[in-house]
């Protein structure tokens, strides 16, 4: 496999933006210190800001957009591009006088390429604007098991037609509440011994939380409630570290 830490990287980046489906384009800002990711959702549901652990040298002083992501994931996926023998390098193009990443360039041994052109740094600034957020306090926090994944999933399938959750703590216990009463439901406990109440019904979209846990395969995820209806959810994937952001809907 093509040793290439830029191949890494998107891949690293797209595993955890377009391989949730729901992010048309992704901003990347690049500097001597660290490279970061941003995006969000059409609806504004689920906020990213991811900062990879290394910084990457392409990307210094630069901003760049990814779009078209799925084009990119397929070259990614071509065998001849991940032999020993490939390449794959970022390739600048001077604009208002300054050196500045334009495309990634992938050619086999054989003399095929592929090339993927990012969006200018201006085009993903005014589509994509900057997403503040100074921080928050939470009062739940709890790492996901593979029993909580799995046993959300099974009442999610079984509730097909309820599409959110509502966390409540009893004690020190905290319960995922899908469906309401007079309706099908259940009451599924994901964790014990947790400090902290929750006790509004504020609601999250299911699908897209059960997703967003098992990008690091039951590992290394980190979920954060609030009383003021935030959710938090921050993934390491070894390369970098995710956090998605989820205002409740209710």
């Amino acid at each position: 496999m093509a040793n290439n830490y830029i191949t890494d990287t998107l891949k690293d980046v797209l595993r955890h933006t377009h391989g949730l489906g729901i992010y048309e384009m992704v901003k990347i800002t690049g500097s001597m210190e660290s490279t970061e990711i941003e995006t969000v959702d059409a609806d504004k549901t689920v906020i990213l800001k991811g900062k990879l652990h290394n910084p990457v040298a392409d990307f210094v002083n630069a901003t760049v957009g990814l779009s078209r992501m799925g084009t990119l994931a397929r070259f990614l996926e071509y065998p001849g591009f991940t032999e020993d023998t490939a390449t794959v390098e970022v390739v600048t193009q001077k604009r208002n006088d300054e050196d500045v990443p334009a495309e990634v360039k992938f050619q086999d041994e054989n003399g095929t390429d592929a090339h993927y052109r990012f969006m200018a740094a201006e085009i993903v600034n005014q589509q994509l604007k900057a997403i503040n957020f100074k921080g928050a306090t939470y009062d739940v926090e709890i790492n996901p098991t593979a029993k909580m994944l799995k046993d959300l999933n099974f009442f999610s399938s079984a509730l097909d037609l309820e599409d959110t959750f509502t966390p409540k703590t009893e004690g020190s216990n905290l319960y995922f509440l899908i469906g309401e009463a007079g309706s099908d439901r259940t009451k599924v406990k994901v964790a014990e011994g947790v400090s902290g109440d929750l006790t509004h019904d504020f609601q999250w979209p299911l699908a897209i939380v059960l997703k967003i846990c098992r990008l690091a395969e039951n590992a290394n995820v980190t979920m954060s409630f609030n009383q003021k209806g935030l959710l938090q959810i921050v993934v390491d994937s070894g390369m970098g570290e995710y956090t998605y952001l989820l205002p409740a809907s209710k």
